[in-house]
């Protein structure tokens, strides 16, 4: 699938669901690691790249900062907009914002990087937030983990319960050893990539799958509280920091 289809498989995704899918609880445990992970100061600047429309960066107003949001598909854009939160939004490509260089404390990338299929492009991506960060601050993204259970019965074409319903071509499950791996190749130290769970859904596109969200909800509370979250947890929450020229952590 080309970017072109990519814009409008999610302008017409952004009219059906508004691409707010998970549940208050999968949003509050990715603002609780967030939060946790990166340690936000009131008036600081982020960036949501690919902020879809706007379900995170949103919810990123209870950290008192100063929010702007880039996706490649108008129509999210348009519904982002339309919520009148007081947040910037732009269409734009993630790899290549025209945004100005060290002008964010912090960048975050909203399930976005699976769906970005070639490891050299996700590391563009990753080059262009490196970019636009001031030295020391901070990446926080989430996705897909291919490591899930959940995921994989969900979500890959080797599953017999997989369905491409509310799919893209390009998505991919990702693993940890990949996102650390080209984070480190495009400039970040301080790397880690870990798996969680909590994360509830609302709304998947598939019939059958809607029918099983209450089992799922269950299924994502027991992961979370066993020892084994870090490694099958159904997202991947990388951290990573931007050096300081001298080489010092920010604060």
């Amino acid at each position: 699938m080309g970017l072109d289809r990519e814009v409008e498989f999610f302008d017409e995704f952004a009219e059906q669901a508004g691409y707010d899918v998970l549940g208050e609880r999968g949003y509050a445990r990715l603002l609780a690691v967030f939060n946790e992970s990166v340690r936000p100061q009131k008036g600081q600047r982020c960036v949501d790249l690919g902020c879809g429309t706007g379900a995170v960066t949103r919810r990123l107003r209870v950290f008192g900062l100063d929010l702007m949001g880039i996706d490649i598909s108008p129509r999210s854009i348009e519904r982002a907009r339309a919520s009148e939160d007081g947040i910037r939004y732009e269409v734009g490509d993630i790899t290549a914002t025209g945004l100005a260089e060290d002008s964010f404390d912090i960048a975050a990338l909203s399930g976005v990087l699976h769906h970005i299929t070639a490891r050299a492009d996700r590391v563009r991506a990753m080059r262009e937030a490196l970019r636009i960060l001031r030295p020391g601050g901070s990446l926080y993204g989430f996705d897909p983990n291919a490591h899930s259970p959940s995921m994989f019965l969900y979500r890959d074409p080797r599953s017999p319960l997989y369905s491409s319903e509310g799919k893209t071509e390009n998505e991919v499950l990702l693993k940890r050893d990949e996102l650390s791996g080209e984070l480190s190749e495009s400039g970040f130290t301080d790397v880690r990539v870990r798996g969680i769970s909590g994360t509830t859904f609302k709304y998947v596109k598939g019939r059958v799958a809607r029918l099983l969200l209450p089992a799922y909800g269950v299924y994502e509370e027991l992961v979370r509280l066993s020892p084994w979250e870090g490694r099958f947890g159904t997202f991947l929450v990388s951290t990573a920091t931007k050096p300081s020229p001298n080489g010092r952590p920010k604060g």
